[in-house]
């Protein structure tokens, strides 16, 4: 495995910890934070290394890593408001329905990641 791999895998580790720690709000808070930032990063430097972006854009890619790409964006997109959300709930200014929608927009970009998670094995050439 890539040390971008490596990267991921533990952002997506830390993600998976933090929703099991999603009642314990001291727990969940910096594992979240921890891998949606790990996630963030790790694309800024495969766009500054590897020119990501226009790589996917040609569409040169196999169809699994087309996948890969697709899931991961869309898990990358959602998590804007997962943050916006859920920095309401931490700052207590958030209601029952800022906590449902931080909920279901997060869960909706765990699945995401967790599938783009599956599919970035395909980017692997060793």
């Amino acid at each position: 495995m890539t040390i971008s791999m490596w990267i991921a895998s533990i952002a997506w580790v830390s993600l998976v910890l933090g929703y099991t720690q999603r009642f314990n709000r001291k727990r969940h808070v910096p594992l979240m934070f921890f891998g949606i930032f790990t996630d963030i990063l790790l694309v800024l430097y495969l766009q500054i290394t590897r020119s990501a972006i226009q790589t996917a854009l040609e569409f040169s890619l196999s169809i699994p890593q087309q996948i890969h790409i697709l899931f991961s964006t869309i898990a990358l997109v959602l998590y804007i408001p997962t943050l916006i959300l859920g920095s309401k709930l931490v700052r207590n200014v958030g209601s029952a329905t800022t906590k449902k929608r931080h909920k279901g927009i997060a869960v909706t970009a765990l699945i995401f990641r967790t599938l783009g998670f599956c599919f970035m094995f395909s980017m692997w050439k060793g």
